[in-house]
């Protein structure tokens, strides 16, 4: 019996094209059903949007399928789930440079998904009634986020650590409601032709396709279309440590929550990227089975849910551990993990931790390419970063590259227990302006 034949390189695999204009185009084959997925990016975020109006990305992206110059929001959604399709364009805070687009389609369906993604990127409208209703939207969403303990305190803690107009502070919730009510369509089809272009479009097609039709029919839709600015990311200096605690008292809240934060330099495209996240999740990647989980869940019982992560993308973000407690149990919980955290930064990750890190980080790369859906996210990732095409075959072999002494190294220059903001917020019967 012949062996299999080994499977191509996705360097060799994926189709690509680039227009003029700057726009790019990925395509892979992947005849195991008849969908296809779409996902594909813009650098339009928040990051791009000024200092005092950083909502305004956001609203620009989420009103995109409300409505074009040919056809109304009801027409558009109409025309999508008639045939089982969708289609999203989003922005927000967690990665302050980026657009997201994501689709899917049965493959019979697929010129419909592309038509829609043209139409709703080149031909907005921005209709007032549903930026209106957007607005309301956002308003209860801002006020109902006021009574959220944990996002109470992630944005206390941004507050304390990056300065006025830093993309990763978090304003406070009348600074954004009243940033909401004074947004105008106009000034939303401002930022649409400031920012959106094909010089930082790309997007990547995997399912059920022929390449070859997919890259003209994408060449077709988007060759005329204006370039736009480049895909620049503008540098942001890292701020330096500024250690404080604070109490953000909600009244009746049966649970409270923590977040340990310090400002970090990590960003995705960091060459010790993969080092770093590989020490974090033995850390506290997960509450069943990384360190902080075990000791402060499992063996003490002092949280309900710990985790520790790096907000890394193309912006450095913080890093940050966060802690579901009781009110009474909070400072025992906090002195417990802050006791783990020194643990491994004066250890390090064990042997077996790299392993069992290295294969579940591997396993997982592997699971998500399993699907159309997948394979297109991944490759716009590899795209958006910066890496390239090849890096999906790339991947395995650099997370199993990665050195026990890397892993330390990284880590550890980056966290500093002593440097931490800790903000609670919960039911601590403390007026806020006496917290320490």
């Amino acid at each position: 019996m012949s062996a299999a034949a080994p499977r191509r390189r996705f360097a060799e695999a994926i189709a690509t094209r680039r227009l003029d204009n700057g726009a790019r185009f990925f395509v892979l084959e992947n005849r195991f059903n008849p969908t296809v997925s779409i996902s594909g990016s813009m650098f339009a975020g928040p990051l791009f949007a000024p200092p005092s109006r950083r909502l305004l990305a956001a609203a620009t992206a989420g009103e995109l399928l409300k409505g074009t110059s040919r056809r109304s929001k009801l027409e558009i959604a109409e025309s999508l789930e008639s045939r089982g399709a969708s289609l999203a364009v989003s922005a927000d805070a967690s990665d302050p440079v980026g657009v997201d687009i994501v689709g899917s389609a049965l493959s019979r369906d697929v010129e419909l998904l592309l038509d829609t993604l043209a139409e709703v990127l080149r031909e907005p409208s921005f209709p007032e009634e549903e930026l209106e209703k957007e607005k309301k939207r956002l308003v209860g969403a801002i006020r109902q986020q006021e009574d959220n303990t944990g996002a109470r305190a992630w944005a206390a803690a941004t507050r304390h650590i990056y300065p006025e107009g830093h993309p990763m502070r978090r304003r406070t919730a009348a600074e954004r409601i009243a940033s909401v009510e004074s947004l105008g369509r106009e000034e939303l089809a401002a930022y649409h032709r400031t920012r959106y272009g094909a010089a930082n479009f790309h997007v990547a097609v995997a399912g059920d396709v022929d390449a070859g039709t997919m890259l003209d029919g994408l060449a077709r839709r988007f060759s005329d279309w204006r370039p736009g600015p480049a895909r620049e990311v503008p540098g942001l200096e890292v701020p330096s440590p500024s250690p404080a605690r604070e109490d953000v008292v909600l009244p009746d809240k049966p649970s409270a929550d923590v977040v340990l934060m310090e400002p970090s330099d990590l960003s995705r495209p960091s060459g010790d990227f993969l080092a770093c996240s590989l020490a974090n999740s033995a850390l506290g990647q997960s509450s069943l089975t990384s360190r902080l989980g075990l000791r402060v869940r499992d063996t003490e019982g002092l949280t309900y849910g710990i985790h520790s992560s790096f907000a890394a993308s193309h912006v450095a973000g913080p890093f940050a551990v966060t802690l579901t407690v009781k009110p009474e149990s909070r400072d025992a919980a906090v002195a417990s993990a802050l006791d783990e955290i020194r643990k491994f930064l004066d250890g390090g990750m064990t042997d077996k931790e790299l392993v069992d890190e290295k294969s579940a980080r591997v396993g997982r790369f592997l699971v998500d390419l399993a699907s159309s859906s997948g394979l297109a996210s991944a490759i716009d990732t590899a795209v958006y970063y910066g890496f390239g095409i090849g890096y999906l075959d790339e991947f395995p072999d650099l997370v199993s590259a990665v050195t026990r002494a890397q892993a330390q190294e990284a880590f550890a220059r980056r966290v500093h227990p002593e440097r931490f903001t800790i903000v609670s917020a919960g039911s601590f019967g403390l007026d806020p302006r006496s917290a320490p």
